[in-house]
């Protein structure tokens, strides 16, 4: 299994698991931004790479980015509806990126993070428009 889909996964869990303080989550959360254009752009290079029907997204939303920690690491988070094999949408999934230096890292598929209340999200247009 891929190291940074693992790592991506323990994040996760640490975070639903009471592994981070309330303080460290207050911190997360609190150092949210607006994804930059650049954030933006590796994220649906991320997906397009990575799902099966990428032209078929709809509904899309991005969340705000958030620091994760001391690490040097950012998550942003998306949801979307999308085509699977069979060609029927799935509904409303969502996924978490880790990001360095601009760059994706990993996903997660259905991370437990972004579900999070006080993660904000907003519309991708870019990401319907592919």
């Amino acid at each position: 299994m891929d190291f940074r889909l693992i790592s991506a996964a323990l994040f996760s869990a640490a975070i639903v698991s009471g592994c981070v303080t309330a303080e460290q989550r207050t911190q997360i959360y609190s150092s949210a931004i607006a994804p930059s254009a650049g954030i933006k752009t590796a994220v649906i290079n991320q997906i397009r790479e990575s799902y099966f029907d990428p032209y078929s997204i709809r509904d899309a939303q991005i969340s705000d980015v958030v620091t994760l920690l001391d690490t040097g690491y950012q998550a942003v988070c998306t949801r979307f509806n999308a085509k699977n094999r069979m060609g029927a949408y799935t509904g409303l999934q969502s996924a978490s990126f880790r990001i360095k230096n601009g760059a994706v890292v990993s996903y997660l598929a259905q991370a437990p993070g972004c579900h999070e209340p006080s993660l904000r999200y907003r519309p991708f247009p870019e990401l319907e428009s592919l």
